[in-house]
C-alpha cells in the first residue's frame, strides 16, 4: 500500500493540485459540450451514420462502435494529463496506459451492450420500450457499482484489516457487508454499492486512520444507508437522467432504432449531463452537511472533524474555496465549510437529503452513452474513480 501524500502542490507550475485538476476538468467538460453541440447543431449524425431501420443491427452498431473509439481518442490527452501527470503521486505513464486501456475497454463493452439493447428495444417495441431499457440499465449500473469498479480498474479485494473490523463493529455494520479494496489511487473512497445499500466498499488506505476516527466515518455511512439518503441519491439520479432522455427524444425527434439516432441521443444526453453538473451539486452539498451533522450526534465532533481533515488531504487537499467555485463545480463542500457547519445549526439527515445525487447521476449516465462522467475534474484519467467517484 502506498503512503499518504499531503502536499497540495503537484500541478501546473505554481497551481495547487486541486486547481490544476479543476482547470483540466473545465477543459475536458468544455470540449465534450462543444463537440456535442456541434453534432446537434450541424446534424452530423444524420449525415455520417446509418439513419434508417433498414440498415442491419450489426452494421449500425459497427458504425456506433467505431464512433465510441473516436470519442475515447478525443479525450485521451485529457485522461493522460489527469491520470499520469496531474496527480500528487505521479504514475508511470506506460503503467497508467495499461490501466487506462482496460478501463476504456470496459466502458466500450458497456456502451456497446447498452446501445444494442436500446436499438433492439426501439425496433421491436418503440421509443417507450427503449426508455424502459434505459431505466433498467441505470438500475443495473447502480446495483453493480462496486463489482464494476473492481473490473474497470482491477481493484484487489484484500482481507479486512483488524482496525477496519474493529471500527465496523463500533459503527454497527456487520463485517459481512464490508468489502475492503486496495488501490494506489488515494482519491478512492468507496461507498455503498446497490440501489438499496448492499455492500459497503472501504479503501484499504482507510486502515491508516485512528480506529475511533474510522469508526465515525463508517457510522456516518451507516446513517446514510439507514436514513434512506443513499437510495434517494440513486433514485433521484435515475429520475434526472430519465427525464433528460425524454427531453432529448422530444427535442431532437431522434430514435435509438438507428445509428444516427443513438449518436444524436448521446450528444443530447451529454448536454443534459452538463446541466446536471451545474444543478445537482447544490442538493448534494446539503446531503454532505447533513451526514456530517448526523455522524457528530453518534460520535464526537472531534472524531468527525479529524476524519474530514485527513480524508480531504488524500483527495483535493483544498481547505478553502471561493464561494462561486464551490457552488458551480463541487458537490462535496470544502473541508473548512464542512467543519464550520459541523458545530453549527445544520440539520441531520432527513427525508429531503439525497446523498451523492450528482455523483450517481454521472455514473448512471453511462447508460446514455455520454462521456461526461469521465471528463469531470475529480476523476479524469483515473479509472479507479470512474465507477465510484471521489466523495465524502
Amino acid at each position: 500500500m502506498t503512503t499518504p501524500i499531503t502536499s497540495s502542490r503537484a500541478g501546473f507550475g505554481a497551481l495547487t493540485y486541486a486547481r490544476s485538476r479543476l482547470y483540466l476538468g473545465i477543459s475536458g467538460v468544455g470540449t465534450a459540450v462543444l463537440a456535442a453541440g456541434c453534432l446537434l447543431a450541424f446534424d452530423i449524425p444524420s449525415a455520417g451514420f446509418p439513419a434508417t431501420t433498414e440498415t442491419s443491427l450489426a452494421r449500425s452498431m459497427f458504425a456506433v462502435g467505431l464512433f465510441f473509439l473516436l470519442v475515447f481518442g478525443l479525450f485521451f490527452l485529457f485522461d493522460l494529463v489527469g491520470g499520469a501527470w496531474v496527480v500528487r503521486r505521479r504514475d508511470n505513464a506506460p503503467s497508467w496506459f495499461g490501466t487506462w486501456v482496460r478501463g476504456v475497454a470496459v466502458q466500450w463493452v458497456v456502451w456497446m451492450l447498452t446501445g444494442t439493447a436500446l436499438m433492439v428495444a426501439a425496433r421491436s417495441g418503440g421509443v417507450l420500450a427503449a426508455v424502459l431499457v434505459f431505466v433498467g440499465v441505470q438500475i443495473l449500473l447502480a446495483q453493480f457499482r462496486g463489482p464494476l469498479a473492481r473490473v474497470i480498474a482491477r481493484l484487489e479485494r484484500v482481507p479486512m484489516p483488524p482496525v477496519v473490523a474493529q471500527a465496523a463493529e463500533k459503527a454497527g455494520i456487520p463485517a459481512a457487508r464490508v468489502q475492503v479494496l486496495d488501490t494506489a489511487d488515494e482519491g478512492f473512497v468507496g461507498g455503498w454499492s446497490g440501489v438499496l445499500p448492499g455492500t459497503l466498499v472501504v479503501p484499504r488506505r482507510w486502515a491508516m486512520l485512528p480506529v475511533d476516527v474510522l469508526a465515525a466515518q463508517l457510522a456516518r455511512r451507516q446513517l446514510i444507508a439507514t436514513t434512506g439518503a443513499h437510495t434517494r441519491g440513486v433514485s433521484g439520479a435515475l429520475a434526472w437522467n430519465t427525464a433528460g432522455l425524454g427531453v432529448v427524444l422530444l427535442a431532437t425527434a431522434a430514435t435509438p432504432a438507428t445509428a444516427a439516432g443513438l449518436v444524436t441521443i448521446m450528444a443530447g444526453m451529454t448536454l443534459w449531463a452538463f446541466a446536471g453538473v451545474l444543478v445537482l451539486p447544490t442538493p448534494s452539498r446539503a446531503a454532505v452537511y447533513a451526514a456530517d451533522r448526523s455522524a457528530a450526534t453518534v460520535h464526537s465532533v472531534a472524531q468527525v472533524r479529524t476524519g474530514i481533515e485527513l480524508l480531504d488531504k488524500w483527495q483535493d487537499d483544498e481547505p478553502t474555496r471561493a464561494q462561486n467555485v464551490e457552488r458551480i463545480f463541487h458537490p462535496v463542500p470544502s473541508r473548512a465549510n464542512r467543519i464550520a457547519r459541523l458545530s453549527g445549526t445544520s440539520s441531520p439527515l432527513g427525508a429531503v437529503h439525497a446523498h451523492h445525487l450528482a455523483r450517481h447521476a454521472l455514473w448512471m449516465n453511462w447508460g446514455a452513452l455520454t462521456p461526461l462522467s469521465r471528463a469531470v475534474h475529480c476523476n479524469v484519467g483515473r479509472p479507479a474513480l470512474w465507477a465510484m467517484l471521489p466523495g465524502d
